[in-house]
């Protein structure tokens, strides 16, 4: 059982371009993390967020890089796990993630005060974990963590790297197509 990784151009490959989107939304996780350090109740262990999401096509062959590198009986395991609940995420072993470092923006910032500029109406709109925070909880701007600049850059990013291998930038790849054992060629 082999997955295919895909992230070996390096020609147009975004490698670096990706990892660095990733460091500084890293930090900005830890600095909104820290404001809500009180409140979040998220953790090792805690995957009722970690649903079967999808992911572009940049993020996927991400994923499946680190995904190939795990032991086969892990492998296995996330293969079993497609018969399970399809609304999970199959990528979990016990609860945790197997591919923590590589998990997707998505994944990543799960949990957390997710803030969007909404220009048409003038609004900032706020999705938040109801685990973490009451639906009244009253944010404060530096309190949130504003995705579109993240998700404007991932999207740049993924369109190049799509360009390059003559993939559709806007096709979304199924968590649960991740972990089977026989993705399709890119």
């Amino acid at each position: 059982m082999r997955l295919i990784p895909f992230f070996n151009d390096r020609a147009m490959d975004c490698t670096q371009e990706y990892l660095q989107l990733i460091t500084t939304l890293d930090a900005e996780i830890a600095r909104v993390a820290q404001r809500h350090v009180a409140t979040l109740s998220c953790g090792p262990g805690c995957a009722s967020c970690c649903l079967a999401f999808s992911v572009l096509p940049l993020e996927a062959a991400w994923m499946r890089q680190a995904i190939a590198a795990l032991p086969a009986t892990d492998q296995e395991q996330l293969e079993r796990n497609l018969t399970e609940d399809p609304d999970r995420c199959p990528l979990l072993l016990d609860d945790l993630c197997s591919i923590y470092a590589a998990r997707p923006i998505i994944c990543r910032t799960q949990g957390l005060p997710l803030a969007y500029v909404d220009a048409a109406r003038e609004a900032i709109e706020v999705s938040a974990c109801g685990l973490n925070f009451p639906d009244d909880h009253a944010f404060t701007l530096e309190h949130l963590l504003f995705m579109d600049p993240f998700n404007t850059r991932l999207a740049e990013l993924n369109q190049a790297w799509c360009r390059k291998r003559t993939l559709d930038p806007p096709t979304r790849i199924p968590l649960r197509e991740l972990a089977c054992s026989t993705p399709p060629k890119p």
